[in-house]
């Protein structure tokens, strides 16, 4: 950690220009010689990667921010807020600590908290940061989570990791594609650990994940604002009976939680059928968990195809996990059809199982962006190409 960028001067210098094209502000470097300008160009890269997804570390006089990969990596402050009102007791552990956003949310709900990265440089900023915000109960240790856990005896309540992505890596599909070895980990964490929180990228396959890491009792798919952005396996001692599946979407309203047990995806699918007089969408968070069957049950909904993920009822219900739409039209793929259900040429389009996406709708349709319309190309259940008309209906 550079400490030249404490001084009075580069935190005001960095406060000033945080908003500022950083291309620009290097060609000025001779203009500030007395100012390690490099350094303080990444940390705005850095704060500006971190304003909305970090606003209390943004705003917290004195904290210095690591590469701005490494605040791409870091959760959220919402995520991480969440995962800690999961857990709290005596001890926790982080084994993969990187900037330490999770482990200082985590150590608000344990007595203690120990953080584990096997990069210093990442490692001394994070200490330093934990003093800033005036977190005193994390102890800090540098070294890999294999090497950490070789040499421990300590049993903990709780211990989180967040593997990283391989380098050769582009997309995480299985924890083989991550480091650490979480399976090949996995004997020292049940050892050590009365509950174990692994964060995932949302790319991974949850029922490989499930096979591999053989103790899961439950798996979180988290997302935010309708985007999903981490799964978390959360493993006790033993194999479960049941392993339930719950679904969190995070908006500005509060939670929608859907919950089901995973063994209910292999069983019989949902009816499909017609659009009716309503349109259900649901939640991205729902979407990736698969949940349809159980979705279908508990909303007395049918589904428009098989792979169709929309839904359809000939009544409103309440409390949907996802968007309501009442349903003015249902016609063919053609303008001809669609002409008069559509005010002003333009539409917010959507599609579910259907070969055109929203910009080749627009182009063959000669629709634009925008309005109180919605559109939705889909496939129905006698495989028809098929436009919905509709207007959101706000629950």
């Amino acid at each position: 950690m550079d400490k030249r960028l404490l001084s009075p001067e580069a935190q005001a210098f960095i406060r000033q220009h945080e908003q500022d094209d950083v291309a620009r502000l290097m060609l000025q470097k001779g203009k500030y010689p007395y100012l390690p300008l490099p350094e303080i160009v990444t940390q705005i890269k850095a704060r500006q990667k971190a304003a909305g997804k970090l606003p209390s570390w943004y705003h917290m006089e004195g904290i210095i921010f690591p590469a701005p990969v490494a605040v791409e990596q870091a959760s959220s402050e919402v995520a991480a807020k969440y995962k800690a009102g999961l857990y709290g007791g005596g001890r926790a552990l982080d084994l993969t600590g990187g900037m330490g956003v999770d482990s200082y949310f985590l150590a608000q709900q344990f007595a203690r908290l120990t953080y584990v990265e096997p990069n210093p440089a990442l490692a001394e900023i994070a200490r330093h940061n934990f003093a800033v915000l005036g977190q005193g109960n994390i102890d800090v240790n540098v070294a890999a989570a294999e090497v950490f856990l070789a040499n421990n005896d300590t049993p903990y309540d709780l211990i989180y990791l967040d593997p990283d992505r391989r380098p050769a890596k582009q997309r995480v599909i299985s924890f083989a594609d991550s480091e650490p070895d979480l399976p090949a980990l996995l004997p020292q964490l049940l050892r050590f650990g009365r509950n174990i929180m692994v964060k995932a990228s949302p790319m991974l396959d949850i029922s490989l994940a499930i096979k591999q890491l053989t103790t899961v009792a439950a798996v979180v798919i988290l997302a935010i604002g309708n985007e999903v952005k981490e799964l978390l396996f959360l493993l006790g001692k033993a194999p479960a009976q049941t392993i339930k599946i719950k679904s969190v979407n995070i908006t500005a309203k509060g939670e929608d939680i859907f919950a089901f047990a995973y063994q209910e995806k292999d069983q019989e699918a949902c009816p499909t059928g017609p659009v009716s007089h309503y349109l259900y969408e649901p939640n991205a968070a729902i979407m990736k968990s698969g949940g349809f069957r159980t979705l279908c049950q508990r909303y007395g909904l049918i589904k428009l195809h098989r792979h169709t993920h929309l839904f359809t009822a000939a009544k409103e219900v309440n409390g949907f996990p996802g968007r309501v739409f009442k349903v003015v039209a249902n016609v063919g793929y053609n303008k001809k059809q669609l002409a008069p259900y559509i005010q002003g040429s333009k539409a917010n389009i959507s599609v579910r199982n259907f070969p055109d996406n929203p910009q080749q709708i627009k182009q063959k349709l000669h629709l634009a962006d925008g309005g109180n319309t919605y559109l939705f190309g889909y496939r129905d259940f006698n495989l028809k190409l098929r436009l919905v008309v509709g207007e959101k209906v706000t629950q």
